[in-house]
């Protein structure tokens, strides 16, 4: 972690001496040898962090050394915020006046400047004595002194081929995964009736029992055996509340509104209501019969056959959650399984001779791992990087293997790991431990936080933030980060930290880094504490009061203001204000995130904290930012996310020149952005444009210079522009690393637009197209009646998503089968729309011509919603070509006049949703020839009294059918039985149906054959 921190001490050194103005006040030759001596201790520095394990004295050395390397690092970020300020544009109207008040500011500005240089010298010189002191104490430790090792090249990611997904396969456990499933799906008459009825997985740490158990619960004949499965991760803190609400947002994948426990508890209880359901309990720590007794009160309701899985390390804990009787106890695993884990990390992508001159070594490698198999995976993951049988002999030769009775419990493998990362990887490693155990680590967020930090320095042209996501890509692919959870385009969202890992992050970040409760903040050592994430305990299971910052909060503020080093500040808790002195006392914070609190008013004082990088305000309920924040001009990440009540940015935000990130998704009462937006040309990330709405408010030009713009961005219209040179400035076809784009006009459905105004709005719709790399395109209440040209344009050849919502003016679809990536279409309250024909698959006539084009070629999913008077849709292509030959899902909601479904429908079709859309089953318009179909719901047909003959019984591969909302529906096809494939039959909110399809009644007789019906719930 040192040598990461003078690592980057020597970049930002060598950017200083490069300022005129350093060279003037005659501080270079202090520089120079401050940067002198932090190289002479960066080649001792490894041979340092190895001996700190036995050496005290060496470990208090290092301890020295970093504190040193902190300060400088705090000494030149002044610098650089300096350099911020007078970067910043100045504002100006062209009068003499202006001219003559930017001149004299000028000249502040360079006293200013000078006189912090002779500051900075000044604190160099008294640093570099303290560091002289340091190296000098260096030869009585005879440290052995190391350069750049040629064989072994730490730091580089990148130059071998990796995955980002850990491996997904287990060996060595195969009987007890077949132990287990067997107890899932069999057991006697008696265990099979009876609820709860719990298997618990119980061995050490590493072992794999959270491995074990994903592997049970995705099997694919325990999925197709329980009506619900739920994962719960528990950990240390057995509380009932919190517990119960994880299961129910497990059961709706939706977060859960914080009620009472007894009204958590109702509603789980239904949800679990006669259903056969799974639940696996990951990471039990901890047990107390009164909380295991009310926890499971809800589990009573569930079907015959339901189970809960534990997994844990302490017998104790499994016998007393009533598992004795069927507990499965893991053992380390064999030499032979150890190896067959090692080998598939360390000797991937290599010969067949490169594996044969390395298997001695690495067989010698796993006898030291014990049976760990997180010790060899990630052991394993550390010696793929190192080529060659001298490096291999290395890790075998190394000290650390001796060093498991001084480790506390950290296996040496995984030490070993951490000393194989790169110097700036350690240090992103270790902040990792500012999370809890078990926490959701967010790749977006952490990436931010390492940036913040300073941890990541970028020499090229490669972004900072490109070049955390590496390394976060690489941690996984070391195994020291696991469970990744992608995104829908596959793209990796969030990881964990198995405990050990955690434990070992904690170890390398000492007292850096601290995880603690609101109320016990007394038995931190504030001393050396640099990053702490602030929490309350629930352990009541009662969170309605807040804390009160004019008391007790006051207090608990109070105990922090100790801790004079602090640079990161995460507070998870519920407050509602924060004390105004507060950032007097935390002058070096890098990272403040205050986030899903209750504050309204921040402290003005914020715009102090000069050494700012990183803001989250994300749920608060603030009205406004302070002025005063636009004097943090190196704040790099500025999320507001639903922060429902905003309504106000500083207006001086355009001198903000260090701002990367600002995130506003979710912001409705914000109406206008403040002009200067377009001066913060290191922009990545802008959520929200919004073009208008105030006199103080931004214009399309703002746009121009943020070519670097990524990811996503919503363009809100105010008001109309006035011309298309005006809409031309915002030069859209220039922002190249934009994926998805979404425009949204303020416009009322019974506004109307002159022909002038039409003509024109349609004009400048053209002139914002944008760049052809765009994936995903929204277009909402768009005031014209014609799209834009450039929307049915083959040449966005990336679009795969695109949505188009109330366009209340539009007559007719645009050509989007021309698209050739097109995936998803979303097509929602487009009510002039009465016909859909070959003009939405890009050819308006059909001439007969030939030539078989093919439209929509990669469609998967289409759903059209309220189009309220649609009639008729004739599926015809281009040239009487194809037309959605990949469609798997279509979506019909709410066109309650669409008379007819096109008789060619796409055969590939496998699901079907009709949502108040009658598509003439009324009148008994048969149903298109789907072979297929596997998936139907008929839903919120309120006039539907019967389906057509043969409109089910040609659905040969139907598996599951949803049928809800039809109250007027009386019966089920008799043909209905003869589809043999069909395993789901859910029906609700059809009183007349139901009753005749429960046991014993008039149509049970048809759906006898399904295993699996639900009547009355959905």
């Amino acid at each position: 972690m040192v040598d990461s921190l003078i690592s980057i001490s020597l970049e930002k050194l060598k950017t200083v001496l490069q300022d005129e103005v350093v060279l003037l006040v005659g501080v270079t030759n202090e520089i120079k040898k401050l940067s002198s001596t932090f190289t002479l201790l960066q080649a001792v520095l490894k041979d340092a962090e190895t001996r700190r394990l036995k050496d005290e004295a060496v470990k208090k050395w290092l301890e020295n050394l970093k504190d040193v390397a902190y300060d400088v690092d705090d000494i030149l970020d002044e610098w650089t915020t300096d350099a911020l300020r007078r970067q910043a544009p100045g504002e100006g109207d062209g009068s003499c006046y202006s001219f003559l008040v930017t001149c004299y500011l000028s000249c502040v500005t360079f006293f200013n400047h000078v006189m912090l240089c002779h500051k900075i010298g000044s604190r160099i010189k008294e640093v570099r004595g303290r560091l002289d002191d340091i190296e000098k104490e260096k030869i009585q430790f005879n440290f052995i002194t190391r350069g750049v090792d040629s064989e072994v090249r730490e730091g580089e990611i990148g130059d071998r081929e990796t995955s980002s997904l850990p491996d997904p396969f287990i060996v060595g456990r195969e009987d007890v995964k077949q132990n287990v499933i067997d107890l899932l799906l069999g057991g006697s008459s008696r265990e099979v009736n009876e609820v709860p009825f719990v298997i618990s997985i119980v061995g050490m740490g590493g072992l794999g029992k959270t491995t074990l158990a994903q592997l049970i619960y995705n099997d694919e004949n325990v999925e197709k055996h329980f009506d619900m499965r739920l994962w719960v991760c528990v950990s240390e803190d057995f509380d009932v509340k919190r517990i119960t609400k994880l299961i129910i947002e497990s059961a709706d994948e939706s977060s859960c509104e914080d009620l009472s426990l007894a009204l958590l508890q109702s509603r789980l209880s239904q949800k679990l209501q006669a259903k056969r359901f799974l639940l696996v309990l990951d990471d039990v720590w901890r047990h107390d019969s009164e909380k295991w007794d009310k926890l499971i009160r809800p589990f009573q309701a569930g079907a015959p056959g339901s189970r809960i899985i534990v997994t844990t390390r302490l017998e104790d804990v499994a016998s007393r959650m009533g598992s004795t009787d069927h507990m499965q106890k893991l053992g380390v695993l064999s030499h032979d399984d150890c190896w067959l884990v090692f080998s598939c990390k360390a000797l991937e992508h290599r010969s067949a001779e490169e594996r044969l001159d390395l298997e001695e070594i690495g067989r010698q490698i796993v006898n030291r791992c014990g049976g760990v198999p997180l010790a060899a995976k990630t052991i394993g993951s550390a010696m793929c990087s190192r080529k060659t049988r001298r490096q291999w002999e290395l890790v075998l030769e190394s000290e650390i293997w001796n060093s498991g009775d001084i480790l506390g419990g950290i296996l040496p493998a995984l030490l070993l790991s951490y000393h194989d990362l790169p110097p700036a990887m350690k240090q992103c490693f270790a902040y990792c431990s500012i999370f809890p155990k078990d926490w959701e680590i967010e790749r977006d967020r952490i990436v931010k936080l390492w940036v913040a930090q300073g941890f990541i320095y970028s020499k090229g042209s490669q972004d900072m933030e490109e070049i955390g996501g590496l390394y976060f890509d690489d941690l996984l692919r070391r195994s020291l980060l696991q469970d990744a959870k992608l995104d829908h385009d596959g793209n990796i969202r969030r990881c964990k930290m198995h405990d050990l890992v955690h434990d070992l992050a904690q170890s390398v970040a000492g007292s850096e880094c601290s995880v603690v409760e609101m109320r016990k903040q007394s038995s931190l050592n504030l001393n050396n504490l640099r990053h702490l994430f602030l929490f309350d305990s629930d352990d009541t299971g009662d969170r309605d009061d807040e804390v009160d910052s004019d008391d007790a909060g006051d207090r608990d503020w109070a105990t922090l203001y100790k801790a004079q080093k602090l640079r990161t500040l995460l507070r998870y808790s519920r407050i509602s204000g924060v004390p105004n002195n507060l950032f007097h006392h935390f002058r070096h914070l890098r990272a403040l995130d205050l986030s899903l609190t209750s504050i309204q008013i921040l402290p003005r004082t914020l715009g102090k904290l000069k050494h700012l990088r990183y803001l989250d305000l994300s749920e608060t309920e603030i009205e406004e930012l302070p002025e005063e924040v636009s004097n943090c001009r190196t704040l790099q990440t500025l999320k507001l996310n639903y922060c429902d009540r905003l309504r106000k940015l500083p207006r001086g935000m355009g001198k903000m020149i260090g701002l990367r990130h600002v995130e506003l998704e979710g912001i409705n009462e914000l109406k206008y952005l403040p002009q200067g937006i377009g001066k913060l040309s290191s922009l990545r990330t802008l959520t929200k444009f919004i073009v208008g709405g105030d006199d103080e408010g931004c214009k399309w030009g703002e746009l121009k210079h943020l070519n670097h713009l990524q990811g996503s961005l919503q363009i809100i219209c105010w008001e109309n522009v006035r011309s298309r040179d005006e809409a031309k400035e915002a030069e859209l076809n220039k922002k190249q690393y934009l994926r998805t784009l979404t425009f949204k006009y303020n416009t009322t459905d019974d506004e109307a637009l002159g022909d002038d105004e039409q003509k024109r709005t349609e004009e400048v719709l053209e002139i914002l197209q944008p760049h052809t790399n765009l994936k995903e395109l929204g277009i909402w209440s768009y005031g014209d009646s014609k799209l834009p040209k450039w929307t049915e344009d083959p040449f966005f050849s990336n679009l795969v998503n695109v949505t188009l919502r109330e366009c209340n003016k539009c007559k007719q679809l645009p050509g989007l089968g021309k698209l050739p990536s097109l995936k998803y279409l979303d097509i929602e309250r487009m009510v002039e729309v009465r016909k859909v024909g070959g003009e939405f698959s890009g050819d308006d006539k059909n001439d007969g011509s030939g030539g078989g084009v093919v439209s929509f070629p990669k469609l998967e999913s289409l759903s059209f919603n309220r189009m309220t008077n649609w009639e008729e849709w004739e599926l015809r292509g281009r040239d009487d070509g194809e037309v959605m030959p990949s469609v798997l899902e279509l979506q019909i909601e709410s066109c309650q006049k669409l008379k007819a479904l096109p008789s060619n429908l796409p055969p590939l079709l496998q699901k079907l949703t009709l949502f108040a859309s009658d598509v003439g089953m009324s009148s008994g318009v048969p149903l298109p020839v789907l072979p297929n179909l596997n998936h139907l719901a008929i839903l919120n047909c309120q006039e539907l009294t019967s389906f057509p003959c043969g409109w089910l019984g040609q659905l040969k591969a139907l598996q599951a059918l949803e049928i809800g909302w039809c109250p007027e529906l009386t019966s089920l096809p008799e043909e209905l039985q003869h589809l043999t494939m069909l395993q789901k039959l859910n029906i609700w909110e059809c009183p007349v149906l139901e009753e005749r399809c429960r046991e014993g009644g008039e149509d049970r007789y048809k759906i006898a054959h399904i295993p699996n019906i639900t009547l009355g719930r959905r």
